[in-house]
């Protein structure tokens, strides 16, 4: 049931991602790639800072608005953990990012997204009698919302380059039964693209 739903999300929104590009041919896709550190928690809810691991993500950008303030985001991620496992994620994120001083990007998100977490070690579960052997991935739901901050500063002939850095909390859905949401965040440093017109 899960993975029908995740083929007709999928279908319909590269369908209308189609339909919105062919519209809006002026307004060029942009690209970004990123890097950082992931956690577990929400680092306002505990203060040490622990347990951090990689997470890497490329993204690919569709402006909705001639200023290109208001866009979507469609993003491919892997995150490393040695307790938690390792996950492979995509995410689709609507964006507001206005532009302060002609050069300061401030940007605020939120979307939805799905991840497969792979168990570090081979997971056991209660089959009501005894314990047996459980799958070695785990399908999750993600909320994501984000606070970023870039610098539209560094022209090209071609394009635009704007490094930043984020904060991005996921809540993620049916991880575990014990703490539902459980939150997870990632700080990034990243550039994005943007092809001139």
């Amino acid at each position: 049931m899960k993975l029908n739903l995740i083929i007709i999300l999928s279908f319909l929104f590269t369908i209308g991602a189609y339909k919105l590009s062919a519209q809006q041919r002026a307004k060029p896709l942009g690209y970004e790639i990123a890097a950082g550190v992931q956690t577990y928690y929400a680092p306002f809810l505990k203060a040490e800072l622990k347990g951090m691991q990689p997470v890497v993500m490329a993204g690919v950008h569709q402006p909705l608005n001639v200023k290109n303030s208001i866009g979507l985001t469609l993003r491919l991620g892997y995150n490393r953990h040695m307790q938690q496992g390792d996950a492979l994620f995509t995410q689709l994120l609507f964006n507001y990012t206005p532009l302060i001083a002609k050069k300061i990007e401030l940007g605020i998100g939120a979307g939805a997204g799905y991840q497969f977490s792979f168990y570090p070690s081979k997971p056991l579960k209660w089959n009501g009698t005894e314990w047996v052997e459980g799958k070695a991935s785990k399908a999750v739901i993600q909320v994501p919302a984000l606070l970023s901050i870039g610098y539209r500063g560094i022209e090209t002939a071609k394009g635009r380059f704007t490094p930043y850095v984020s904060y991005q909390l996921n809540a993620l859905f049916n991880y575990t039964p014990d703490l539902t949401p459980l939150p997870s965040s990632f700080f990034l440093l990243g550039v994005k693209y943007s092809v001139k017109k």
